[in-house]
């Protein structure tokens, strides 16, 4: 019998990208605009800077471009900084029943590993695709259990998926890319310790995983052996990691090629965790619907499903007081309160001149929350506030989808309205209208070189 991995390879392999459908491939490049423009924001942020200055270091041979910057080195240390450079401002997209931040893994993987083949656009978002629709299995097999457990999903799951994508580019055939898959098993790594200090290291985890799935491909590519019960055997992926919980791991290679995962992807409209969203989305719209001022409000409660509690809203003292941008990301109270006394929530207001502010600090302190039992989480990040003015009312809303899903879905105008603010950090106007057009017409009426030229400043 044909393992898991041995028809993930086959549809790795084989998929041509004819054979995708439009929605797909414009889906696709959406989400890569989204990634790119992300990628170059967080190209000014201190952690960036200590990855950019380790692959300098590391250095070898000139395969793939360094976005924004320009270096040219192997694709593997390419795509681990540029994917840690996606993720790392925490805006990217998540595929939600999979709570897996796809695109972090596989923009970067494909673009790396396609200039280094010198692929054609068309190659490169056929290879994104079989990514996404990997990554997407991968998490879906067991839905939410890898956090519960204290694992990132997104490097474990989105390991496979460059693995997929790296061998494809290379031209493994399916028994190589069954090694490819089996060998990237163990080097799936990523836990979630840095929520107790607001540390950097999640930050790290997709990058690492394009890394690790390149390298993976690489050794298939010279004969190297994986093992091919990687999902389902005694000893596998979810057998170790998710040992005692409930997995389906035929659902890996479940309607492969009949129902696309990509579009299930949704994006972000906030740079932080997407937990958070729902309730800051109502907390906000209570704010302007009443024309409430932050003095009217005495409490809020945040009501969220109960398997995001640990994640964004303990231990309290620590989220509503958080010590580094990066725990702000992760702070409900925080985020809940920089919505009601600023309206939004942007990219500036993490920066860490940002995190004193006494207004906001206040009023996160009148936020707490409540876990419910949810049998919606993850197939919707939902959430609810239940306000208590000063003056004796109480107001409630309810999200019961989050904004950017695909039920619920941004526009291609305000993704890219989006990716048009995060790029102009470190772009000029003209260079972020040729990324958007590289981007936008990849495949079409531009290729690889023009989007990877496109990303570096000039």
């Amino acid at each position: 019998m044909k393992t898991v991995s041995d028809r993930v390879a086959e549809f790795a392999t084989t998929l041509r990208y004819e054979e995708i459908p439009s929605e797909v491939v414009e889906r696709a490049r959406l989400h890569l605009l989204d990634a790119v423009g992300i990628g170059l924001a967080a190209t000014r942020e201190p952690y960036a800077d200590a990855l950019t200055a380790l692959v300098r270091e590391w250095g070898g041979s000139p395969q793939a471009t360094l976005w924004r910057f320009g270096d040219r080195l192997p694709a593997a240390h390419a795509a681990l900084a540029n994917g840690a450079y996606v993720h790392g401002l925490d805006f990217d997209d998540t595929h939600s029943e999979s709570i897996v931040h796809m695109s972090a893994v596989v923009v970067p993987t494909a673009i790396a590993v396609g200039e280094a083949v010198g692929a054609s656009g068309e190659d490169v978002l056929a290879a994104m695709v079989v990514g996404y629709e990997v990554a997407a299995r991968v998490g879906a097999a067991a839905p939410g259990a890898f956090h519960e457990r204290g694992y990132h999903a997104t490097p474990l799951c989105g390991a496979f998926a460059a693995a997929a994508i790296a061998a494809r580019m290379w031209g493994l055939d399916a028994a190589g890319t069954a090694n490819a898959l089996g060998t990237v098993g163990s080097q799936a790594a990523g836990l979630q310790e840095f929520l107790n200090d607001g540390s950097w290291v999640k930050r790290l985890h997709p990058g690492w995983a394009a890394h690790s799935g390149i390298a993976a491909a690489q050794l298939a590519r010279h004969g190297f052996l994986g093992p091919r019960r990687v999902f389902e055997g005694n000893f596998g992926f979810y057998a170790t990691h998710l040992f005692g919980a409930e997995v389906d791991a035929e659902r890996v290679a479940a309607d492969l090629g009949e129902r696309w995962e990509t579009l299930e992807n949704s994006f972000k409209p906030y740079p932080c965790c997407h937990f958070s969203h729902a309730s800051m989305d109502a907390a906000r719209e209570l704010v302007r619907e009443h024309a409430l001022s932050p003095e009217q409000i005495e409490e809020i409660e945040a009501i969220v499903p109960e398997q995001v509690v640990p994640i964004i809203c303990e231990p309290v003292d620590h989220k509503r007081r958080p010590n580094t941008p990066y725990a702000a990301l992760f702070s409900l109270p925080y985020s809940i309160a920089l919505c009601v006394v600023r309206g939004d929530a942007t990219l500036d207001d993490f920066d860490e001149g940002a995190l004193g502010d006494p207004a906001v600090l206040a009023m996160a302190a009148k936020v707490r929350h409540r876990g419910v039992s949810s049998d919606r989480f993850p197939r919707y990040f939902h959430g609810a506030v239940r306000m208590r003015l000063t003056d004796g009312r109480e107001l409630t809303r309810e999200e019961p989808v989050n904004r950017g899903h695909p039920e619920r879905p941004l526009t291609r105008e305000e993704v890219e309205a989006k990716f048009r603010a995060n790029a102009s950090r470190v772009l000029g106007p003209a260079q972020v209208d040729g990324v958007v057009e590289a981007a936008m017409g990849l495949g079409t009426g531009s290729g690889l070189s023009d989007l990877v030229g496109a990303l570096v400043a000039r």
